[in-house]
């Protein structure tokens, strides 16, 4: 595939036009829970982290040492990564009967999906796997077909990088092994290629368990207990994870990828096929982890990243009638997102009091602001919140003051890790917010507890979120 070629130029000026849109929104929109926690991975670079592998922070300190630690830097990552994944899946399609119209239409129909216009601009570390997904499987079928021992290290390589940005990479094993039987190519399994694949991954991955078993497992631990967590089913929480992913993803796009699911489980095309065994066992586990748990949608991310364009596809080739439901269905989605996009930027749509759109990611700066103007000794003052996800934005944008931030809760995170000092017998300020609050009197163990300022912040003259300050004198720890 030439991509200078001038079949492809719409194509190209449309994912260059959308990079181009999401860096310029970048920078003023604030960081959201996530976001602002990844970048404090890449303030505090370590062999890994309680929550998740490595891979993510050291990405984003990459990027923000170029960009800076800001708002901007902070996305360039996901964007950049967002235009590679827009590459790969328009060179899946392709190549499968080389029409630049239907490869086109399917990315699309990827950008008509409401959370990837989200996944490509926040880093996380599902993003990072959709940069690598695809030339794992490229690189699988490539192995099948020749057995080189180049192939076998590029694997390697592929399967380490991608064990070293989420643990759930580790399914990734599964559809490869299927597709070697279903293949019959069982001596692919003890050829000795096999063995520095094998021994690049693990070397690849060692920082992770270097740093568990520095930290008794306390990752893993947390993983396993996070995806499931429950022993008895959660029928609430499986209907909610799937209500999510419905509208996560575009209502109208969400059966395009089961349909594009079912059509690649029968295709005679190898690149197809391992795809779909990938997407089987992908959407598999996550549905079974949200009958214990509600599932994230972006937990899933990688089976629609996959399934919206191959299913979008599929549907080029049958009636009139759904080739019509599919354009509407994309137009539906870019419009929305369109909108959505619009918002971030503009700010213009007035909605009702705490259910604005920007509650998670506008105001923090003023927050800390005004939580530092009640500091006037950061020897013995320091400011406090009860919610990790209050503190991931707490302290980032706490960045150019003096003060100390604490997370004061009974849940191991990596919060602790990152604490250098105790908050006992500090004068703690306490941040409480409209959606995360806590009675200070009988959560905390304080000598005296102080109403200090309560404020709101407001945009289109609704309020987002209202902040409360309070004081816990002398902290002794949890009640």
């Amino acid at each position: 595939m030439n991509l200078i070629h001038k079949e492809h130029h719409l194509f190209l000026i449309f994912i260059i036009v959308v990079a181009i849109l999401r860096l310029t929104l970048a920078p003023f929109v604030g960081l959201g829970v996530d976001e602002a926690h990844y970048v404090l991975y890449a303030l505090n670079l370590d062999l890994s982290y309680f929550d998740h592998p490595p891979l993510v922070g050291w990405f984003q300190y990459i990027f923000t040492s170029v960009f800076g630690t800001n708002e901007f830097g902070a996305r360039v990552g996901a964007i950049l990564i967002g235009f590679i994944t827009s590459l790969f899946i328009y060179k899946l399609i392709f190549d499968i009967n080389k029409n630049p119209t239907e490869a086109f239409i399917t990315v699309l129909a990827l950008h008509a999906s409401f959370l990837f216009n989200a996944l490509f601009i926040m880093l996380m570390p599902d993003t990072l796997l959709f940069l690598l997904i695809l030339p794992i499987i490229f690189t699988v079928v490539k192995l099948e077909e020749e057995n080189s021992l180049g192939m076998w290290i590029l694997l390697g390589i592929l399967l380490g990088l991608a064990g070293l940005s989420k643990y759930t990479a580790v399914l990734f094993v599964i559809p490869i092994v299927l597709y070697f039987i279903i293949k019959k190519r069982y001596e692919l399994f003890y050829t000795p290629k096999i063995i520095p694949a094998i021994l690049i991954a693990i070397a690849i991955i060692s920082p992770v368990i270097i740093w568990n078993i520095q930290n008794d497992w306390a990752s893993f631990t947390y993983q396993s207990e996070h995806v499931v967590g429950e022993n008895s089913i959660n029928w609430k929480a499986f209907f909610s994870s799937i209500g999510a992913q419905i509208g996560a993803y575009n209502p109208f796009l969400f059966p395009v990828a089961f349909y594009g699911l079912y059509k690649a489980l029968r295709s005679k095309n190898s690149t197809l096929f391992l795809s779909a065994l990938f997407g089987l066992v992908l959407i598999a586990f996550f549905t079974y982890a949200s009958l214990y748990k509600t599932a994230l949608p972006h937990w899933s991310a990688l089976f629609y990243m996959l399934f919206i364009p191959v299913g979008s596809y599929y549907i080029l080739q049958t009636s009139k009638a759904s080739i019509k439901y599919l354009k509407f269905a994309i137009v539906f989605g870019l419009f929305i997102s369109s909108i959505a996009y619009a918002e971030l930027g503009f700010k213009f749509i007035p909605l009702p009091d705490y259910q604005s759109l920007h509650r998670d990611i506008y105001g923090w700066d003023l927050v800390m602001k005004k939580a530092n103007e009640q500091i006037t000794d950061t020897k013995t003052q320091a400011i406090a919140v009860t919610n990790w996800t209050l503190a991931s934005r707490a302290i980032y944008y706490n960045r150019e003051y003096n003060s100390s931030v604490y997370l004061i809760d009974n849940r191991k995170d990596q919060f602790d890790i990152w604490e250098q000092t105790s908050p006992i017998k500090k004068d703690l300020i306490v941040i409480n917010t409209h959606f995360f609050k806590k009675d200070i009197s009988t959560y905390m163990k304080c000598e005296e507890v102080l109403p200090l300022t309560e404020f709101d912040i407001i945009l289109n003259k609704n309020k987002v979120n209202t902040i409360k300050f309070t004081t816990c004198k002398n902290f002794q720890g949890l009640r």
